[in-house]
């Protein structure tokens, strides 16, 4: 009876040992999986040394350029110069959307909502009244070959006689000739010619010449919407300039880093593939010979930061 509260006794004692033994035994699991984990890395590093070994060397051309210290030394120049041009630009590009946004902010003051109005309500008078002359013109004009051909049907022999009838025919003879020609310079001025006589052309300017004494000529334009859309313009004008600024290309030009435009484009892109895919451990790859991977590497820090702007 005594050996049940010994045993009640010794089992926390138990427990603590299996737990200590669990443990231990995840513990060694958890080292053993990092330790697998540093040897696959250094293995690795290993095999992309010793596979590089084996890659097909870049090939170099008049386009494609060997990476070397002389022409990197170019570069690194030319890319901190344009990290420079872009930070001006931008700075630049702030100052005139401030200028653009106080602009606007100026011109409503002049948006005077009724003379405005006032404004639409006259053009679109006026413009009706242009549109009734022109139809009236056109139907007078209608009438008048109307009339001429009724007449010379019915006298054709009075009508070759009558001086109208052949400065009518003169025209049309010339506007015949000019078309079949071609020549539009000839064929629109005969056409002024026969409109003129069969009551006026009715061309724009010819309409509005017409509308400026019978529909009391264009309205004009208040001098508050006149200001308005001056300012806007300006606006618009400073918020352009900014916006192209912004989106200049300022990438390196192929004479800044003795290259011809499409190997310095070549250059840069074989050396941006490698910084924004860089690792510490990045391996080398066909890309780059070792020599140039090796240089690149050693460069890593001042790249970055002329391009990032930090390493």
């Amino acid at each position: 009876m005594r050996a049940l509260p010994l045993r009640r006794a010794l089992a926390p004692l138990t427990l603590v040992f299996l737990a200590s033994i669990g443990v231990s035994s995840l513990a060694d699991a958890q080292l053993g999986a990092l330790r697998r984990a540093a040897e696959r890395r250094v293995e690795k590093k290993a095999d992309d040394r010793i596979g590089a070994a084996t890659l097909i060397e870049p090939t170099f051309d008049n386009t494609t350029l060997e990476i070397t210290a002389e022409r990197l030394d170019k570069y690194q120049a030319a890319m901190e110069a344009r990290k420079a041009q872009q930070a001006q630009n931008r700075a630049a590009y702030e100052a005139l959307d401030k200028r653009a946004t106080a602009t606007r902010d100026s011109a409503r003051i002049f948006d005077n909502q009724r003379e405005r109005e006032a404004y639409e309500s006259a053009v679109t008078r006026y413009d009706e009244c242009r549109s009734n002359l022109r139809t009236a013109m056109e139907a007078e004009q209608e009438k008048k070959a109307q009339e001429i051909i009724a007449r010379m049907q019915s006298n054709p022999m009075g009508a070759q006689n009558d001086p109208q009838m052949k400065r009518i025919m003169a025209i049309m003879q010339e506007l015949t000739a000019a078309q079949q020609k071609g020549d539009a310079a000839a064929t629109q001025a005969a056409m002024t010619k026969y409109q003129a006589m069969m009551g006026g052309a009715t061309d724009s300017v010819s309409l509005d010449r017409a509308a400026a004494t019978k529909c009391n000529g264009r309205p004009s334009r208040p001098a508050s919407m006149l200001r308005y859309a001056q300012l806007n313009t300006r606006a618009d004008s400073l918020a352009r300039v900014g916006q192209e600024l912004l989106g200049a290309n300022t990438g390196v030009k192929g004479a800044a880093v003795g290259m011809t435009d499409i190997q310095a484009r070549m250059f840069w892109e074989r050396i941006a593939s490698w910084l924004v895919g860089m690792r510490d451990d990045a391996p080398i790859t066909k890309t780059f010979s070792k020599a140039e991977y090796d240089l690149l590497v050693a460069r890593r820090g001042v790249l970055r930061k002329a391009w990032y702007g930090s390493e």
